[in-house]
């Protein structure tokens, strides 16, 4: 850790990092990659001035394991929270602490929800946030604005704001709910997008909508999109007007996506490409090109604090196995970089989703695997695992499951098994996540 005069020597070199994330935002949910129903001008010109990572994957799709693994820089069988409520190992530092270990102030704003932790115990807290984005967002943009305008002083700063939006679409939808607002959907039937190509009407049945009703959730959690991209556009100008825009770093992602209706499911916790894939542009004008849409590069969640420790030249996080810094590709160069990433999940079992550029392979423990050529079927219809003619690609995809398994440092859980695993009917979750695991290694 840099301490003392070393600090003060080099603090006004080193860079500042201004990560800001929303939440639940599906990877292709901006006008400025093509989607029609949706109107970004902020997170647009954010990926005019950066690099948009547009094959970048939650490592779990889930709010708390993603979120995580953003600030351990580890899988979330390696942190622990292997679904949401599942307290983080108490043993491993965060990026807050990690950055305050190494001369930097480390500041944040909006929803945290990394179970276990207590944000003020890693972080100086400008605002707590809401439980609500319609309600809170604002205040947390707001916030890190005035920050942003009233700091004084030249040590280098780790700032991050957290949104809630898109989440909101998610109370409609919780048991005990209705249509709600959807009500509203024939009244303004000529402006609702479409159902998915892969919309499965008897998978959709079970939520109790019509598909009305569905494409007008669709019309309602662009409209959220569009609310939250006002906000992130306002902390973006705080830090372009701001003293510090010359050697600022910003970042923005997402923890998730939501289905949208693909297969007829909603949230998170799928493995299909809407709930997977997040968008990810990291920006700072000068140094890094500017729209960049980059389809070259798997990259995933733990990615981040290996890129921020790089970038403020603070050691890598304890035990990271999985994380690659981003530097390399920003800065132009063409590191070897990786064929795969996985996705993990708990929900309703044990379950792995390989990703390669052209191939995705879901593995779940006691159930046959399933493989969809992205090529060919990208609304993944198509389950072609027992097809002859891609036994080798099946191979190919748990070999790859068997290196990422093998690599990991796996948590063996608290002294009481958390309840949460309980209910799932899962208590034997960090024995059994072991045991699975150490098979698929042997496909290495």
């Amino acid at each position: 850790p840099i301490t003392g005069s070393e600090e003060n020597s080099v603090a006004s070199t080193r860079p500042n990092i201004v990560f800001v994330h929303v939440d639940q935002m599906t990877g292709d949910a901006m006008s400025a990659y093509g989607c029609p129903y949706v109107r970004t001008p902020n997170l647009d010109r954010i990926a005019s001035e950066g690099h948009s990572f547009l094959r970048a994957y939650s490592s779990q799709p889930l709010c708390c394991p993603a979120r995580a693994s953003w600030y351990t820089g580890l899988t979330p069988k390696e942190h622990g929270v292997g679904t949401n409520n599942v307290p983080i190992n108490p043993e491993l530092p965060d990026l807050g602490v990690w950055m305050r270990q190494n001369g930097y102030d480390a500041v944040y704003a909006g929803k945290w929800h990394v179970s276990g932790r207590k944000l003020a115990d890693s972080f100086d807290v400008i605002h707590p946030g809401d439980t609500k984005g319609e309600v809170g967002d604002s205040d947390v943009a707001r916030a890190v604005a005035a920050w942003l305008q009233q700091r004084k002083g030249d040590k280098s700063f780790f700032l991050n704001a957290g949104f809630l939006n898109p989440h909101d679409c998610c109370y409609p939808t919780m048991e005990g709910g209705g249509p709600a607002k959807f009500a509203l959907a024939p009244a303004m039937e000529k402006d609702l997008p479409p159902l998915p190509g892969n919309f499965d009407p008897v998978q959709a049945s079970r939520q109790g909508w019509s598909e009305l009703d569905w494409r007008y959730f669709r019309y309602d959690y662009y409209r959220m999109v569009e609310m939250v991209d006002y906000e992130v556009g306002r902390i973006y100008d705080a830090v372009r007007r701001s003293p510090y825009a010359d050697n600022t770093l910003f970042i923005f992602a997402a923890d998730h996506g939501d289905s949208l209706g693909h297969h007829g499911l909603l949230a998170k916790g799928h493995f299909d490409e809407s709930s997977m894939r997040v968008p990810t542009i990291v920006s700072w004008p000068g140094v890094i090109e500017g729209g960049v849409q980059d389809a070259d590069h798997l990259v995933t969640s733990p990615d981040v604090a290996a890129t921020v420790c790089d970038y403020t030249g603070a050691p890598p996080l304890p035990n990271m196995t999985v994380a690659r810094s981003w530097r390399p590709i920003l800065e132009g160069k063409k590191p070897d970089w990786r064929e795969y990433i996985v996705s993990e999940e708990s929900r309703p079992g044990l379950r792995m989703a390989v990703r390669t550029a052209t191939h995705k392979a879901i593995l779940q423990l006691d159930t046959a695997p399933e493989l969809y050529d992205l090529r060919k079927d990208p609304n993944e219809v198509l389950d072609v695992a027992d097809d002859p003619a891609y036994a080798e690609v099946l191979a190919r995809m748990r070999h790859y499951a068997g290196d990422y398994t093998s690599r990991l440092n796996l948590y063996s859980g608290p002294g009481e098994v958390p309840k949460v695993f309980v209910r799932m009917n899962l208590p034997n979750f960090y024995e059994t996540t072991r045991d699975w695991y150490a098979e698929l290694a042997k496909e290495a």
